[in-house]
C-alpha cells in the first residue's frame, strides 16, 4: 500500500507543478508562428490543431517539439538525460546498503540503464513512425496560396518505402498546404503517380505538381516544372545536369528554368540566375524540415538571408518530407491571385513566373517557432529546461486545457487505485 501512496502523492505534487508551470508561462506566451526573417508574429496566419490532436495534446505536443529539434539540440536533450540519470545512480549509490556486492549493483544499474535507453529510442521511433494528428495553419487572405517545393515519395531512394503519393498529399493536406511539389530524386515516377489524383481545379484540395532534385554545379538542387524542359540536360540516369545544355535548352523552349539551393549545402556554391547564367538558382531554402538542415538554416541564418539580398533571391520553407514524422517546419506563402480556379499546371506556372518575376519578394516563409542556440555554450548545456520552458510558453490555449484535463486523469486515477488498495488491505 505504501507503494501506491507514494506513486499518488507523487502524482499530487508533480499535477500541482505542472498546473502551476501552465499558469506561469500563460503570462509571457509566445505565438507558435512566426516569420522566418524577421522572428516576429504573422496576422494573416493561424495554426491549425484538429480536435484528435487536442485530445492527445501532451503527447503530440512533444512529439511535434521533438521533430523540430536541429542535431546539436537533439545531442544536448540526450546529454542532459544522460547526466541527470548518472547523477541519479550515483546518489542511490551512497545510499545502498552496506556490504552489497557491488557486481550486482553494476549488473541492475546497467539493466535499468539499458531499459531507460530503449524506452527513450521507443519514444522517438513512435514519434517519427507512427500515424498521428497533425497541426497546420490557415490562412486569412484569399490571393495567398501555402506551398512546399521540397518532398518525396517512395521513389526516392532515401524515401519511407511505404511513402505513396496519396500518403504525401495526405501529409501536406493535414499540415495546412494548398500546393506541394513532388520532387523525388533522379526521378518523375512519383509526380506521375500524383498527377493521377489531382483535383482539376487547385481550390478543391491540396495538389502535387512537376520538380525533381537532380545535381549541378556540384550540388543537389530541386528543379520546378515539366520535365521536358530539363531532360535535354540531364544525364542518362537523370542525375547530373549540364549548365550549358540547360542554357540550351532554355533558348529553345523560352522559358527559363527555376532552380533552388537545397539544405544542407555550402553557401560558397550558391550561384544567382542571370540570363547569362540560367543554371543559377532563384531561391534558396532559409527553413529545411531535416535535422540536418534545420541546424545549418538556424546557424547560418543570418548568412543565408544576406545571401538572398545580394543575390536576388526568393527565400523559401522546405519539408524535405521523406515520408517520416508529422510536423511541418515551415511553409512558403505566396500571393496568387485567383489560384483556387487554376489548374494544377497553371498554377506551378503561375508560382514559377512569380519567383523569376519578384525574386526576393516573391516568397514569405512562415515557420513554427523553435528557440536555437546560436553556439551559446550556456544555452547548449542548458537545452532541456530552456526549450521545456519555449515548449510551455508556445502552447495554445485549448493545449492547456488539455494539459489540465489529462492531469486530473492521472491524479484521479492514481488516487483510485491508491483508495481501492486501501479497501483491500
Amino acid at each position: 500500500m505504501g507503494d501506491t501512496a507514494a506513486a499518488s502523492d507523487v502524482a499530487r505534487r508533480v499535477g500541482a507543478v505542472l498546473v502551476s508551470f501552465l499558469a506561469v508561462t500563460a503570462a509571457i506566451s509566445l505565438a507558435p508562428i512566426q516569420d522566418a526573417v524577421s522572428g516576429g508574429p504573422v496576422g494573416f496566419a493561424e495554426q491549425t490543431r484538429p480536435i484528435a490532436y487536442l485530445l492527445g495534446a501532451p503527447l503530440f505536443g512533444i512529439w511535434d517539439s521533438l521533430s523540430l529539434l536541429s542535431l546539436s539540440q537533439h545531442y544536448a536533450v540526450l546529454a542532459t538525460l544522460v547526466a541527470l540519470y548518472l547523477g541519479s545512480v550515483s546518489r542511490a549509490r551512497r545510499w545502498t546498503v552496506p556490504g552489497r556486492s557491488l557486481r550486482a549493483w553494476a549488473v541492475r544499474e546497467a539493466g535499468r540503464a539499458g531499459s531507460a535507453l530503449l524506452l527513450l529510442v521507443t519514444f522517438y521511433a513512435a514519434g517519427v513512425v507512427l500515424p498521428r494528428p497533425m497541426t497546420g495553419i490557415r490562412l486569412s487572405e484569399p490571393d495567398l496560396v501555402a506551398i512546399d517545393f521540397h518532398s518525396h515519395t517512395h521513389y526516392s531512394h532515401d524515401g519511407w518505402s511505404l511513402f505513396s503519393a496519396a500518403r504525401n498529399r495526405e501529409w501536406h493536406e493535414g499540415g495546412g498546404f494548398d500546393v506541394a511539389y513532388v520532387t523525388d530524386h533522379y526521378t518523375w515516377a512519383g509526380v506521375d503517380e500524383a498527377a493521377r489524383d489531382n483535383p482539376q481545379r487547385v481550390g478543391e484540395r491540396t495538389v502535387l505538381i512537376s520538380g525533381a532534385e537532380i545535381r549541378i554545379h556540384r550540388r543537389p538542387t530541386n528543379i520546378l516544372g515539366d520535365r521536358s524542359r530539363y531532360l535535354g540536360a540531364l544525364d542518362a540516369d537523370s542525375v547530373y545536369m549540364d549548365p550549358e545544355l540547360l542554357a540550351d535548352e532554355a533558348r529553345r523552349s523560352g522559358r527559363p528554368p527555376t532552380l533552388l539551393y537545397t539544405m544542407p549545402g555550402g553557401l560558397e556554391w550558391v550561384l544567382p540566375f542571370t540570363a547569362d547564367l540560367p543554371s543559377g538558382m532563384i531561391g534558396i531554402e532559409i527553413n529545411d524540415g531535416s535535422p540536418r538542415g534545420l541546424e545549418q538554416v538556424r546557424s547560418q541564418r543570418r548568412e543565408i538571408i544576406a545571401l538572398a539580398d545580394s543575390m536576388d533571391l526568393a527565400l523559401i520553407g522546405a519539408a524535405n518530407l521523406h515520408g517520416w514524422g508529422r510536423t511541418v517546419a515551415s511553409w512558403s506563402i505566396m500571393e496568387i491571385p485567383g489560384w483556387q480556379e487554376m489548374t494544377p499546371e497553371g498554377v506551378g506556372d503561375a508560382i514559377e513566373a512569380t519567383l523569376h518575376r519578384e525574386r526576393r519578394a516573391a516568397v514569405q516563409v512562415l515557420e513554427r517557432r523553435m528557440p536555437y542556440h546560436d553556439g551559446s555554450p550556456l544555452l547548449v548545456v542548458t537545452s532541456l529546461p530552456w526549450l521545456t520552458m519555449e515548449h510551455f510558453r508556445m502552447l495554445s490555449l485549448d493545449e492547456r486545457a488539455s494539459w489540465l484535463l489529462w492531469i486530473a486523469v492521472v491524479v484521479a486515477g492514481m488516487t483510485l487505485r491508491d483508495r481501492r488498495r486501501d479497501l483491500r488491505a
